[in-house]
């Protein structure tokens, strides 16, 4: 039974289980160690954890099978705080207890340097199970919940706390095949996993979908399916990861895929200090990049993935390669204006997003966007800040001996015309983005096909003869008949478009 004691440092509480006493222990409160004793700093022997008020969140169980709890430097979500003078609260973070064998000099799980003989890391919590406390197939499985945590025995399927549905446990095998080896991230709606396919001994990431309600359920796996459709239409593109298999099972979901072993740009630029990556290299990712979006966006009906980030590009070991991941995200427009209005969402990451999208109505020229920002960041290590981020660069233009280096000026101006506001006034397409990208300049006029006359770049019309410069646009959402990309109103109409 864990110990409710107080620390005398900052004489908050912190719930210690009874085989650390006498042992040296980290408050999850102020950081600092103390030894933690079977007495109370009132000289009273420290009671059991009381039963939560009404109202409140309740104290997590100590889960059984050897895996108990640590204190550590966080408290678990949803944990209630009180100040020096109450006992009642808890501080600790549930931790899966991990079998070792032979002395340890590093956690295994913070990566922290242990002392010899080190039963427990005071950094992160992590403890050494011993031969008399491990059971068969003991273990923990963590609550995604994020007002939770709490860890639950192996074999639950509902959290024994919050009730909320429980991912995959670390050995489960999925319908025989895939067996699950390690969380590799977790969230509210599910968990991806490191799992190994028996049948090949390839390792695959599997994409764990979580919704303990029934109909809410359905919505998330139209969903869900609607991912594993998108990756098996790009498996010819090479930065994409294959898709492997789809297993629904009561109400739950797993998407099979390939396993991507490498670090998330934004992950890479905060360990080399924000240093940005050579703009060289971001040209030729933006063209990659291009490819998948124009692929996506040329399907019947066009997807859109609606959050390209650096957080959503994974760059592979060689320093060099990089796969795009995560389009959990990208939904398709519909066919007619009146299914597009019924898929009306608003997902987005602030900063990359552009104002149609904000308000809900996302279109191919928003991944463009998107994809603008992104580079920015990568050549800059700063996070862009929408539309803003465009009128900063246009005064750095306007500078002849600014910090934008002469022979990357053409790179600068696309992506500045790309964080425009206005969707009119950027790229019409990723094909047409990455022809700049490969010609390393900004297109600013084109010829008439018929005439010759020439005119400004994504003009709808020629200025001469009114024959069509630019692809057709989506049916007016008035007259529904058709118009060129560029319009700002419907020719037949009236109707504003834009």
């Amino acid at each position: 039974m864990p110990l409710l004691m107080q620390c005398p440092h900052c004489r908050k509480p912190a719930q210690v289980p009874e085989r650390f006493v006498n042992q040296q222990v980290r408050c999850p409160s102020c950081q600092q160690i103390f030894t933690a004793t079977a007495v109370s700093t009132a000289g009273a022997t420290a009671p059991a954890p009381p039963k939560a008020p009404v109202g409140s969140a309740p104290v997590a169980p100590s889960p059984p099978g050897g895996s108990g709890v640590a204190p550590v430097g966080r408290s678990t979500p949803g944990s209630p705080q009180s100040g020096a003078d109450s006992l009642s609260a808890e501080s600790v973070m549930i931790r899966p207890l991990t079998r070792v064998s032979g002395p340890l000099t590093q956690c295994p799980s913070c990566e922290a340097a242990l002392p010899t003989g080190a039963t427990m890391c005071l950094e992160c919590g992590w403890t050494a199970e011993t031969e008399e406390e491990k059971e068969p197939g003991a273990g923990v499985v963590i609550c995604t919940n994020p007002a939770c945590g709490a860890a639950n025995p192996p074999g639950l399927q509902y959290c024994q706390r919050c009730n909320t549905m429980l991912p995959s446990a670390p050995g489960t095998m999925l319908e025989g095949r895939y067996r699950i080896e390690r969380l590799l991230a977790q969230g509210g709606f599910g968990a991806v996993y490191l799992a190994v396919d028996t049948r090949t001994n390839q390792l695959v990431a599997v994409k764990d979908m979580i919704c303990p309600d029934p109909e809410e359920f359905k919505i998330r796996l139209s969903f869900f399916r609607r991912e594993a459709e998108i990756l098996r239409a790009l498996a010819q593109l090479p930065i994409v990861p294959r898709f492997y298999d789809f297993i629904q099972k009561g109400q739950s979901a797993h998407l099979v895929m390939e396993y991507i072993q490498g670090t998330d740009l934004v992950r890479v630029l905060e360990q080399n200090q924000n240093r940005p990556f050579p703009i060289e290299l971001v040209i030729e990712w933006g063209k990659q990049i291009c490819d998948v979006l124009h692929h996506m966006h040329t399907l019947d009906p066009p997807v859109v993935h609606r959050d390209l980030k650096p957080e959503n590009i994974m760059l592979l070991p060689d320093g060099r390669s990089i796969k795009m991941i995560d389009f959990g995200t990208a939904r398709d427009l519909g066919r007619t204006a009146r299914t597009r209005m019924q898929l009306k969402t608003r997902v987005y990451t602030e900063g990359y997003a552009p104002p149609e999208q904000i308000i809900g109505k996302p279109e191919p020229r928003s991944d463009l966007f998107a994809l603008a920002g992104t580079l920015y960041h990568l050549v800059t290590g700063r996070a862009p800040e929408g539309a803003f981020t465009g009128k900063e660069i246009e005064e750095m233009l306007r500078m002849p001996n600014g910090v934008i280096p002469p022979p990357y000026r053409w790179f600068y101006e696309l992506i500045r015309i790309n964080l425009s506001e206005d969707v009119n006034e950027r790229y019409f397409s990723a094909k047409e983005f990455k022809a700049d990208l490969e010609a390393r300049r900004v297109t600013t006029e084109v010829r008439c096909p018929q005439c010759q006359a020439v005119n400004k770049v994504r003009e709808p019309y020629c200025i001469k003869c009114a024959a069509p410069l630019t692809d057709l646009a989506p049916p007016c959402q008035q007259c529904g008949k058709s118009n060129r990309m560029g319009s700002r109103f419907c020719i037949h109409c009236g109707n504003r478009l834009r």
